[in-house]
């Protein structure tokens, strides 16, 4: 038996004017990595999460799981 990879997912409730934006964007970029709402919404994410940590360890909060 092969071994499966699982991965978490989240289920988030937006602003629908928020999300209107989102498919907007995600629509008229020319951007590869963003092809759909979801990669958009991963994209930023991802961009504002290490400023985040960073700010956070800054503070000597340091997160039991390392990234």
């Amino acid at each position: 038996m092969s071994t499966e990879r699982k991965t978490l997912m989240i289920s988030a409730r937006l602003p629908a004017a928020l999300v209107v934006r989102v498919d907007f964007v995600a629509r008229n970029t020319d951007a590869e990595a963003v092809k759909n709402r979801s990669t958009a919404v991963l994209a930023a994410i991802e961009a504002w999460l290490p400023v985040q940590e960073r700010r956070l360890e800054d503070l000597g909060i340091i997160p039991k799981k390392a990234r």
